[in-house]
């Protein structure tokens, strides 16, 4: 079992069981409530809580969660939470908080009800799609459950629920699989990141931070009495509140403090606009990021608009679709894939040694304080990509197309829970189109079947939101539970209950407001353009077959030669100042959204770090996390004025 604690922590601090059962009894209460919070906000009231990797669905909820289990403390009640339960509540919440709205919730439901009910005489997907769409995957729309889940039922009509128990059986079998998959990879590399390479998880820090006990003087209870935490907490909270005033008197001034009161601003002729809002929930985390890592973003952003511009004026990339942005997104995709073989690389002592582990049971590899044995983990995995590759032939994926696509899936966990733990925002995608249509980019849709293209189709719902499925929250929540106390089979049953209650209840509330209200009508929770979209794409490639797309390949590669490069000048100067990772996140929407919250706070850091030193920034954090908390009640405040005032009619208040 894992007993001992991680060479950071004081051996003394955790000395009691972290997964206990109050604790898993909280975290699902934690779980159903961020659930119900993200949905509520996104159906009723315009509010995105779920776009993030510590969602604001979520981070409210622990935020109360945290001062209520203060006060339990200081009442001395047996209610109260150890520090280490909290965060074992706070890493269920991150598991849950995966599924609904801009989760697999958005997109799995729509998958399975569109393809017999969207196609139509004229996009031919009757003659070219159903026909290679297994029967157990999607609905046939014979009982017009398909029509029904997008129109809507008539009042007091029952919901055709046993038309979903097949494919969400299946379905399930395969989220299942590819989450124990993805819980194997990430007990693998927990080592390697977490005490080898001593990465920031800065998301995490900051949660650790506030889930201190009363004896802590980081502890939020400590640093609620000072003066730093409660100007934030003020002007958190001043940045929602003004707004609000202004849906009632739409003249006074607004803050470019939320969405619906920031704009766009175009910086060069051809270049990609950019989003000016102080987005405070971005400044709050972002001030924990690594100052290099908040470098490397703004710099790659300003170098690839300039490189979108030139390319839009000489006609480069006009081949690929979109000029200049889809030459950047392959670009960015190539050095993705690059940084993450890299890492690996890097890692290859540690790995040799996890296999010497598993294969040989070297007694001097020590695998205790990990949530599964280093055998576990790698027969685990094993079995794990068996099934889900057995699962996608048996959907129609042709070998050849699924070896590749299994490579860049675990490329996309991989690296996504990289890039969040070591840059630290709270966002981060990279190209949809990129990763779910690589192997179709490298063969050539003229050598590829007609199901391995259909099957494309279903992809969508795993890798629409290029989030790296559940990468990122288990990355961590392993992070969260090291250096704790715990039983290894309780710590995995806290896992599962999360990952059950996150699919059961997302995936069941979709179906159940789309056949109450017409998932028509439900906007971005059921996704139908995106979804639509797709399946399109597979029609034309059945239609009309390509060669190798060499010119997303060139791009692809150039993304990988300057990685290479930029690796290089990182390990052999010291002084060089630009790591690669910035790279891997451009040619996205949300970098447009993100940079020029990320550009404040590097010029605000470097700053404090170059006159004050690291004393000032520790300073500063009581700050930040104020800001932060304020914001979240505000947040919270606002969505109660939208459901009383303007319900159905809501202000998008926090997105990004």
């Amino acid at each position: 079992m894992a007993q001992e604690t991680h060479p950071s922590v004081e051996s003394a601090r955790f000395v009691r069981e972290a997964v206990t059962l109050k604790a898993i009894l909280v975290g699902i209460v934690v779980v159903l409530l961020s659930e119900a919070y993200i949905t509520w906000g996104m159906l009723h009231l315009a509010s995105r809580m779920n776009k993030s990797y510590l969602p604001m669905g979520l981070f409210f909820v622990y935020v109360v969660l945290v001062l209520i289990n203060i006060a339990f403390d200081r009442a001395k009640s047996r209610w109260a939470l150890s520090q280490a339960e909290l965060q074992v509540v706070l890493g269920m919440g991150l598991i849950g908080a995966f599924f609904p709205f801009f989760g697999l919730a958005s997109f799995l439901p729509t998958v399975i009800a569109a393809p017999f009910y969207l196609d139509t005489p004229e996009n031919g997907w009757r003659e070219l799609l159903h026909e290679h769409i297994p029967s157990w995957i999607v609905l046939h729309n014979e009982d017009g459950a398909a029509t029904l889940f997008y129109e809507g039922l008539a009042p007091h009509q029952p919901i055709p629920w046993g038309a979903w128990v097949v494919p969400l059986f299946w379905w399930g079998s395969l989220i299942c699989a590819i989450g124990w998959l993805t819980l194997c990879i990430m007990v693998i590399l927990r080592k390697q990141w977490v005490e080898n390479e001593r990465l920031e998880y800065p998301l995490m820090n900051v949660s650790i931070k506030m889930a201190a006990g009363s004896d802590d003087a980081e502890g939020i209870a400590h640093m609620v009495r000072q003066r730093g935490f409660k100007i934030g907490c003020f002007l958190g909270a001043l940045a929602v509140l003004w707004n609000i005033v202004t849906f009632f008197y739409p003249l006074i001034p607004r803050l470019p403090t939320t969405p619906n009161a920031a704009s766009w601003l175009r910086w060069m002729e051809g270049a990609p606009t950019f989003w000016v809002q102080i987005s405070i929930y971005i400044i709050g985390f972002a001030y924990f990021a690594r100052v290099e890592a908040l470098f490397s973003f703004w710099v790659f952003f300003v170098l690839t608009g300039i490189e979108m511009s030139v390319f839009d004026r000489l006609g480069v990339g006009s081949s690929v679709g979109q000029g200049g942005l889809e030459a950047v997104r392959s670009q960015s995709f190539g050095a993705f894939v690059m940084i993450v073989l890299v890492s690996l690389w890097m890692s290859r002592g540690h790995l040799k040694a996890v296999f010497r582990k598993a294969f040989k049971g070297d007694t001097e590899v020590d695998d205790s304080r990990e949530v599964l044995s280093y055998r576990t983990a790698v027969f685990g995995l094993g079995i794990g990509l068996l099934f889900v590759g057995g699962w996608l032939h048996l959907a129609g994926m042709e070998l050849k197309v699924l070896v590749l696509y299994m490579f860049f899936a675990v490329i996309a966990y991989v690296g996504l829970s990289r890039i969040v733990a070591e840059m630290g925002l709270p966002y981060a995608n990279i190209s949809d189109t990129a990763l779910n249509f690589a192997p179709i980019y490298i063969l050539g849709s003229r050598t590829i079947s007609a199901p391995s293209m259909v099957s494309q189709g279903f992809i969508y719902a795993l890798f629409a939101t290029t989030r790296g499925f559940l990468g990122p929250p288990l990355a961590q929540t392993l992070k969260l539970t090291s250096g704790l106390k715990f039983r290894r089979n309780r710590l995995i049953g806290a896992i599962a209950i999360a990952v059950m209650l996150g699919f059961v209840g997302s995936i069941g509330d979709t179906i159940y407001t789309s056949y109450r209200h017409g998932g028509y009508n439900l906007g971005g929770l059921t996704r139908v353009t995106g979804v639509r979209n797709n399946y399109q794409r597979a029609v034309t490639w059945i239609r009309n077959p390509q060669p190798p797309d060499w010119d997303r390949l060139t791009f692809a590669g150039s993304g990988m030669v300057i990685v290479l490069l930029l690796t290089f000048l990182r390990y052999n100067f010291i002084w060089w100042p630009l790591p690669a990772v910035g790279l891997a996140l451009q040619g996205m929407y949300m970098a447009r959204r993100l940079v020029f919250p990320v550009f404040m706070v590097w010029v605000y850091k470097s700053l404090i770090l170059k006159f004050g030193g690291v004393a000032m920034y520790r300073r500063g954090q009581p700050f930040f996390i104020g800001l932060m908390v304020g914001y979240a009640f505000a947040v919270f405040f606002s969505t109660l004025i939208d459901h009383i005032y303007f319900f159905g009619q809501g202000h998008v208040v926090h997105d990004f």
